[in-house]
């Protein structure tokens, strides 16, 4: 074994940690920062949002007023020091006792947060507080004027800022009066149902005892890191961004490479990449899209993509195989997983090894796949449907909360197969799948 080998092995084996270690740390005697009433809505004016955005009445009842919140709190950074970060909170007005669901959200590189219902996936909190849920929406690490840098797709810093949120809340409600339930949901879309099963997987670690967890229904998530979502990586692919973001963010985090991680791109995407992540950062997506490659391997050196199709102990290989969430871990809490079949941006069989892996394990795990033609966006609110029904079953009791009732299934069934064909229409005119984001929640585009 040559020493560079050697070296990688030892670097490798440093990287891969163990998920359920946790770091040790004198914690703080209280995680709240601070909190702060952002807006009040009025049942009437949530009834004319309701309206004006196309979202039923009789599927997404509104049946009280809510209140949001800015959170500010402490949560574990990587060195086992306490940052501080931030997230919104959707309170239920009503005196009835209420249970919490955490909300995980997509993608974002923009540092920039919206508060409130302008912001589609805020929209989803608002769907299940006005059901008397008390709704997180944690910010990650690093956005909204948090500290430090997101670290993209990094189970362990999604999960720390989450739990910490959920701390943190718990804190407000004693001020504010607010009773709860007991139960305790996480939900989240894209990289969000990556970050709802990462969170899953570190309450049931023991790191966390006091908190319970009821259930959790990770939507859409790429699971499966090193598998089906690297094979991305070397065809055409509609979401480039996700690799030049995947490097940077790890680089900051772990340190993966020595030098100017930056060196590991080619021209012009080498200077493309450091003005889009330099702070503060004010692009997304959809910008940094426009300036890369359709096929993402062909912005990198090809040393760099030898050594990932070659060495095992590459040290970008293994961390990526650190934050898949597929295997070495049981659920104790029930799982549902959601995804559409059609979905180009992050693979329904992300889900589809997820739920294998986990299965032969336990029986504690559903999936709801569906919308052969339904891509990445369009099909997050049937997924969110599908989520917030298995929550309401939890929250009824029912023995079966997988299964639904004959009516929730046919508003399901109608709602996807009208999306699916007007999917199937829209890429038979165009040649190109839908992606409106979560505008379809609203019935309109962004």
């Amino acid at each position: 074994m040559t020493k560079s080998l050697f070296l990688n092995l030892v670097a490798c084996l440093l990287i891969c940690i163990t998920f359920n270690q946790t770091r040790a740390a004198s914690p703080p005697d209280h995680y709240l920062v601070s909190y702060k009433l952002k807006y009040s809505f009025t049942q009437d004016s949530l009834d004319k949002f309701w309206k004006a955005s196309h979202i039923p009445q009789l599927v997404v009842p509104v049946r009280n007023a809510v209140d949001m919140y800015e959170i500010t709190y402490k949560g574990m950074w990587l060195d086992s020091s306490f940052i501080i970060a931030k997230g919104v909170m959707y309170i239920p007005k009503t005196d009835k006792p209420a249970a919490e669901m955490v909300y995980c959200h997509g993608t974002r590189i923009s540092l920039d947060q919206s508060y409130g219902i302008q912001d589609l996936e805020q929209v989803v909190c608002m769907m299940h507080a006005v059901d008397n849920y008390i709704a997180l929406f944690p910010f990650y690490y690093g956005f909204a004027g948090g500290e430090k840098e997101h670290v993209y797709q990094d189970a362990w810093t999604e999960a720390m800022a989450t739990t910490y949120m959920i701390k943190a809340c718990r804190e407000v409600y004693n001020q504010i009066g607010r009773s709860t339930s007991g139960q305790l949901f996480l939900t989240g879309y894209s990289q969000g149902g990556h970050a709802s099963l990462a969170t899953h997987k570190m309450l049931e670690s023991g790191a966390f005892p006091e908190i319970h967890l009821t259930a959790s229904s990770p939507m859409s998530g790429a699971y499966d890191m090193t598998g089906e979502q690297a094979k991305t990586m070397f065809r055409k692919y509609d979401q480039p961004h996700y690799l030049p973001y995947l490097i940077v963010s790890y680089q900051y985090a772990y340190h993966l490479w020595p030098g100017d991680v930056y060196d590991v791109f080619k021209e012009p995407y080498k200077s493309k990449m450091r003005e889009v992540f330099a702070q503060p950062r004010v692009k997304d997506f959809g910008d940094v899209n426009a300036m890369l490659p359709r096929v993402p391997g062909e912005m990198l050196v090809d040393s760099v993509v030898e050594r990932f199709n070659s060495d095992t102990s590459f040290a970008f290989s293994c961390k990526l195989k650190e934050n898949c969430l597929c295997n070495n871990w049981v659920p104790k809490a029930p799982v549902q997983l959601c995804a559409c079949y059609g979905d180009n941006e992050v693979m329904y069989q992300n889900t589809e090894v997820a739920y294998a892996a986990i299965r032969a394990k336990t029986d504690k795990i559903h999936k709801k796949v569906f919308g052969k033609y339904l891509s990445h966006n369009p099909c997050a609110p049937f997924a969110i449907l599908n989520s917030k029904f298995f929550f309401n079953n939890f929250r009824k009791g029912k023995k079966h909360p997988e299964r639904f009732s004959l009516g929730k299934k046919l508003v399901l069934a109608i709602g996807i197969d009208i999306a699916n064909r007007q999917a199937k229409k829209h890429m038979k005119e165009t040649g190109k799948v839908e992606g409106d984001a979560l505008a379809s929640i609203k019935g309109k585009k962004k």
